[in-house]
C-alpha cells in the first residue's frame, strides 16, 4: 500500500474545467504536489491515518479523511473545488474620477545581500509598508534573484496578493484570485512583473506580496532535496519581522533570520512600484 500512489483531478464544482497549480499536501507532513496544466496530479500514499488539505487560490479549501479513502478503486481520488464567493463591500457611485500621483518605487532596499533557495511548495511572503498611509493601486513588482550555478530543476513563481493582519501580525485576506505564474531566467538580475492592468489595491496600511514556488515543468520525481534555481535575494533590515513562509497553503511561518554578524534582520527583497491616490 505504501509504495502507492494516490492519483486523480482536480476540477471547478460549478463548470467541471480543471484547475492547474492547485496544492494538494498531507496535513501533518510537509510532502505534496501541485495539479499540472490539465488538473492531473500524482501523491505518494504514505499514511491511510493522514489526512490531505487542497487550496487553490479563489476556492473553498477542503480536507480530505484518507481512513476513508477506498484504495481498492485503483487509487483514483478526483477532487471537486467549491469557488469563493466574496461578499463586495457596497459600491458608492460618483461623478469624481479618481486621481493618482505619478508611480513611486517603495519596498527594501538593498544592504547585505542573502542567497536564498527554495524547494517547490514553499511560498515566502513579504510586507511591503505604506509610509504615504494613502490608498493606491499597484503597477508593478519587482524581485531580486541570483543566477545558481548547479541546480536540479528550474521553478515558477506563482505571484500572490494580501492585505496586511495587523492583529495577527502575518499576511491576511487574499485579495486576488488568480494564478499568476511567472517563468524567471536563471541568472542575476531584477525580475519585474507588470501587474497595472489586474487592478490589484495598494491598502493604508500595506500589502503584503508571496511568491510561491511551484513546479510547471517537470513531470518526474522531485526529491525534497533538490537543488532548485535561481537563488531568491534577501537582505538585512532593521529589527522589523517583514517576511512569512508557509507550505502549501498551510499556517503562516515567521521566515525572518537575523543575521549572525550585525544581529539584523534579513528579509526577502521585494520592492513594488504603485500610484497613490491625491
Amino acid at each position: 500500500t505504501f509504495s502507492q500512489n494516490i492519483n486523480g483531478r482536480v476540477i471547478d464544482s460549478l463548470t467541471n474545467e480543471p484547475l492547474n497549480y492547485v496544492n494538494i499536501t498531507y496535513i501533518n507532513k510537509n510532502i505534496g504536489v501541485n495539479t499540472n496544466e490539465l488538473g492531473f496530479y500524482s501523491l505518494k500514499l504514505i499514511d491511510l491515518t493522514e489526512k490531505l488539505l487542497i487550496s487553490h487560490i479563489g476556492y473553498e479549501k477542503k480536507i480530505i479523511d484518507l481512513k476513508k479513502f477506498d484504495i481498492s478503486k485503483e487509487n483514483i481520488l478526483d477532487i471537486r473545488l467549491i469557488p469563493k464567493i466574496e461578499v463586495l463591500n457596497e459600491i458608492v457611485i460618483t461623478s469624481k474620477k479618481k486621481e493618482y500621483s505619478k508611480i513611486k518605487k517603495i519596498g527594501t532596499s538593498k544592504n547585505i545581500k542573502v542567497k536564498t533557495g527554495f524547494p517547490f511548495g514553499y511560498e515566502f511572503s513579504n510586507l511591503i509598508k505604506n509610509p504615504f498611509n494613502k490608498k493606491g493601486k499597484l503597477i508593478s513588482v519587482i524581485l531580486n534573484i541570483n543566477k545558481r550555478e548547479n541546480f536540479d530543476f528550474l521553478s515558477s513563481y506563482n505571484f500572490r496578493f494580501y492585505e496586511y493582519d495587523s492583529i495577527n501580525k502575518c499576511p491576511g485576506k487574499e485579495i486576488y484570485f488568480e494564478n499568476l505564474v511567472v517563468e524567471p531566467e536563471n541568472k542575476t538580475y531584477k525580475l519585474k512583473v507588470d501587474v497595472k492592468n489586474l487592478n490589484i489595491d495598494y491598502p493604508k496600511n500595506g500589502l503584503c506580496i508571496g511568491i510561491q514556488i511551484i513546479n510547471a515543468k517537470y513531470e518526474n520525481k522531485i526529491e525534497s532535496m533538490s537543488r532548485i534555481a535561481p537563488y531568491i535575494n534577501f537582505t538585512q533590515t532593521g529589527n522589523e519581522i517583514l517576511t512569512w513562509t508557509r507550505y502549501r497553503d498551510k499556517n503562516w511561518t515567521i521566515g525572518t533570520t537575523k543575521s549572525q554578524v550585525s544581529k539584523k534582520h534579513i528579509n526577502s527583497m521585494i520592492n513594488i512600484e504603485v500610484k497613490l491616490e491625491k
